[in-house]
């Protein structure tokens, strides 16, 4: 109950007493904060995919999806295909996103691009790259100067 020392003082008791009242609202304060940061990335990732943050939760409740913040958060940033296999339920379930699917653009992968990313860089010819042909900057001064 008192720090170590005190010996009943009552300055140091109400200094304990007073971290006290921090550590309970702080632990108020940190699950609050961790709230606001699963509804960010959940409305990154649902928005990346053109459906807004409300309009998911609304269409999850129509469609009975019961999955908390903290799961949808990680599903968004860990398995993103899993994500967008909600999104489908959503929008086949939500009224008004089922009259604007028309206008919505389609749902595109996240990896669809990295096809053609491999692509690219397998079609680079790198056997002429010379040493000489890099930047000192680049190298981070590994390059060796050859001496006489």
């Amino acid at each position: 109950d008192h720090p170590k020392g005190s010996r009943g003082n009552p300055r140091t008791r109400a200094q304990v007493e007073k971290a006290w009242q921090y550590a309970f609202r702080d632990r108020k304060v940190k699950k609050r904060e961790m709230r606001k940061a699963w509804i960010r990335t959940i409305n990154a990732g649902a928005r990346a995919q053109g459906v807004p943050y409300n309009r998911l939760v609304s269409g999850m409740r129509t469609a009975s999806v019961d999955l908390n913040r903290k799961v949808l958060a990680d599903l968004a940033i860990s398995e993103p295909l899993s994500f967008l296999g909600v999104l489908e339920v959503v929008r086949a379930n939500d009224p008004y996103l089922a009259a604007r699917a028309d206008a919505m653009p389609p749902v595109v992968s996240p990896f669809a691009g990295l096809e053609k990313s491999r692509q690219h860089w397998d079609d680079v010819d790198d056997s002429a790259l010379e040493l000489d042909d890099i930047p000192d900057f680049l190298l981070g001064g590994a390059r060796v100067r050859e001496t006489g």
